[in-house]
């Protein structure tokens, strides 16, 4: 990613990339961001979306990984300090001179896309090819205006939370503290709010259908969504190799019409906002977390 410096070096994370892409590099589609979303909600961190940091970044990200191109390059929050226009020709002139393949962008709403698109088409320039947000059993928000909007415009969706921070793994259940260890029982998300009655049977819905394929539930929660409409990927948990293997598992196989109607169901008008107001965590914090 380009939201922040990244050690280098052999033994570096950024080392093990550049190992990796080589001699397979045109076998991967290479994704990295600029830019990144401050607390108070201001600009998009040091240099935010301006030409300036967006050239700058992505040098240091080719270099960091050894390449001559990523395929996507995001904007990773809105910019409020920058003027679309000046993101999208900073881009513009990315592509143009073959260091990036497309530009995209990352929690972007609906109204947000389309501005950026318009702006885009209005000045002759690569619009925003893909757009990666929040989605999933328990947060079906997009699918008001900007799943619509994006499949209408040929606007690529990529899914992050896709399991709503562990919630649908199958260890959190309706009524039972959340497991010590995990990030709901560390905080700061507020666990109590986070787990009411309706977000429980959503949860023991996709257990019982993870329980009738020989799926874990988040294999069933991921692969609900890689089957919405409109949906083109989803970002997994790649901490250890055995979270990667089960998260493969959420494709070479469909859930039945019937479970897919179930899930519909029992989660529809979910809108699941996650709170972080509890930094003592489940089992230190008040009766509120």
């Amino acid at each position: 990613s380009s939201t922040r410096p990244t050690p280098t070096g052999p033994g570096s994370p950024s080392g093990w990339s550049g190992r990796f892409l080589k001699g397979r590099r045109d076998k991967i589609i290479l994704t990295t961001k600029v830019g990144s979303k401050l607390a108070d909600g201001g600009p998009a961190g040091p240099g935010g979306l301006s030409r300036q940091n967006i050239k700058a970044s992505i040098r240091d990200s080719l270099e960091r990984l050894d390449t001559d191109y990523v395929d996507f390059y995001l904007c990773h929050f809105p910019d409020l300090a920058t003027p679309i226009e000046e993101t999208l020709e900073a881009m513009n002139e990315l592509v143009r001179e073959g260091s990036v393949r497309f530009p995209g962008c990352s929690n972007f709403e609906s109204w947000r896309l389309c501005e950026a698109i318009y702006a885009s088409e209005h000045a002759g320039l690569a619009p925003f090819a893909c757009n990666q947000v929040r989605y999933s059993l328990l947060d079906r928000r997009i699918e008001d205006e900007l799943l619509p909007f994006a499949r209408q415009r040929g606007v690529a969706v990529t899914l992050w939370a896709t399991t709503a921070i562990g919630l649908l793994s199958g260890k959190y259940r309706f009524g039972q503290p959340p497991p010590e260890g995990t990030s709901w029982y560390r905080g700061p998300y507020n666990y109590r709010k986070a787990m009411t009655e309706r977000t429980g049977q959503v949860i023991d819905t996709v257990i019982q259908i993870a329980s009738r394929h020989g799926k874990t539930p988040m294999q069933v929660a991921m692969a609900w969504c890689l089957g919405q409409p409109g949906i083109t990927s989803v970002i997994i948990g790649a901490d250890t190799p055995e979270r990667v293997r089960e998260d493969f598992g959420a494709v070479g196989w469909k859930l039945t019409g019937e479970e897919v109607a179930q899930l519909d169901a029992v989660s529809a008008g979910q809108r699941l906002v996650v709170h972080k107001d509890c930094p003592g965590g489940w089992g230190k914090a008040s009766a509120e977390c």
